[in-house]
């Protein structure tokens, strides 16, 4: 069974997350390998929507009764004993009540922490190359060969990573089979391609992706494996 921390969700990331995803990456791998500054400040301006990040959400009291019943209890008990000598007043208990029936139908958050995310672009070919790893010269006018690439259906991913402190949880499963599931419903393209050492060859290939063999792709001087999933929508299933 999957033991996954309390209160995660899974979004979209926006140019505003910059900086936990630059923290992430640098625990998550080597610094030869890990995705710089400057890669993800183009990556989150010029395709957000193929980045997505889990994230473990802190509420403000009044929504863990909610979201953490446990500790709602804890504090709800912690309160009462604070007031064990004061009168509650019928008018009290009924506004308490009252408070409750307007709680929102969304349940807000005070802070949020990424402890995973997956940043992609779309790519020029079906298997990643290292002009697609790369950042265009210039932004103004679309490359056919470098970066991000608006007109193509192949989804490229560079970077999946898990904060070490949350692996074992299956966290990383649940973001790629979310993020495989959002893409396909999205209709943002036609297949999910990604390089892997080959010791994480089977983690993909039990998510569904398959193994096209040694990649071409030489990023930061390492053997990687090509691995790709078709995106099917769930009407075409």
């Amino acid at each position: 069974m999957s033991n996954f921390p309390p209160n995660i969700s899974i979004r979209p990331l926006t140019i505003e997350d910059i900086n936990q995803c630059i923290a992430l990456e640098n625990k998550g791998f080597s610094e030869s390998e890990r995705c710089s500054p400057e890669k993800f400040q183009y990556r989150l301006t010029v395709c957000p929507e193929l980045c997505s990040g889990i994230f473990i959400r802190d509420y403000e009291y009044k929504y863990n009764a909610i979201n953490l019943p446990e500790v709602a209890e804890k504090l709800d008990q912690e309160q009462k004993s604070k007031i064990a000598n004061d009168d509650v007043t019928q008018n009290n208990e009924d506004e308490e009540e009252e408070n409750l029936d307007e709680l929102p139908s969304k349940s807000s958050y005070t802070k949020e922490t990424l402890i995973g995310h997956i940043i992609a672009t779309k790519i020029p070919s079906q298997r990643i190359t290292d002009g697609a790893m790369e950042i265009p010269p210039s932004t103004d006018e679309e490359s056919t060969t470098i970066g991000h690439i608006e007109s193509s259906r192949w989804i490229g991913i560079h970077s999946l990573v898990v904060d070490p402190n949350w692996q074992g949880h299956n966290l990383g499963t649940l973001l790629m089979h979310d993020y495989v599931q959002k893409l396909s419903n999205q209709d943002l393209g036609d297949k999910i391609v990604i390089i892997a050492h080959k010791e994480l060859i089977p983690f993909y290939e039990k998510i569904g992706f398959n193994n096209l063999g040694e990649s071409e792709c030489k990023f930061a001087d390492t053997t990687w494996y090509d691995l790709a999933i078709d995106l099917i929508p769930e009407e075409d299933i």
